[in-house]
């Protein structure tokens, strides 16, 4: 999910994705294709498939869209049956090297349902970098002071705590 609101991650981190979907439609699906293009601030070479819901076949088509196909999956629908009507697949992905800080990378796919309109999913967004607080400890004026903020790494929240000499 990446730190805060940017969703920040490291530099060279690798990124998971995992796309659910579900039969909302009438009937029974019998293929499900999932296309997801991928940024091009990832590398296609590094795709490394996980677990997925039911058996499935998988390529990479053109410059970075990677296709997903459940042939004969037979997913009914969810009024038939709610726990049944559902899917997912994941993988997991590299950056691109070398990607300067604050770079955006967005994922989103399309899942289409037999011959029906794809449906598409919500966007992801990461951020290259970190989110940094800098403190400056050093006073001319009073040597003497000193500030500590802790944990370090901060997460949700910092203590600061300012020691004066008595």
């Amino acid at each position: 999910t990446g730190y805060g609101p940017e969703h920040y991650i490291a530099f060279g981190v690798d990124l998971e994705y995992k796309i659910r979907f579900q039969n909302t439609g009438t009937d029974t699906a019998f293929t499900v294709v999932v296309r997801d293009t991928l940024s091009p601030f990832l590398d296609p070479r590094t795709i490394r498939i996980g677990p997925a819901s039911h058996p499935f076949t998988w390529k990479l088509l053109g410059q970075g869209v990677l296709e997903f196909r459940f042939d004969n999956i037979r997913l009914p629908d969810s009024s038939v049956n709610l726990a049944g009507s559902q899917g997912f697949l994941s993988f997991h992905i590299s950056q691109q090297p070398q990607l300067p800080a604050g770079t955006l990378i967005h994922n989103q796919a399309a899942i289409y349902f037999d011959f029906n309109a794809p449906v598409i999913t919500n966007q992801t967004e990461h951020r290259i970098g970190r989110a940094f607080l800098i403190v400056d400890t050093w006073w001319p004026q009073a040597p003497e002071l000193k500030l500590n903020i802790f944990p370090n790494p901060v997460a949700d929240r910092a203590t600061a705590a300012l020691t004066i000499p008595a």
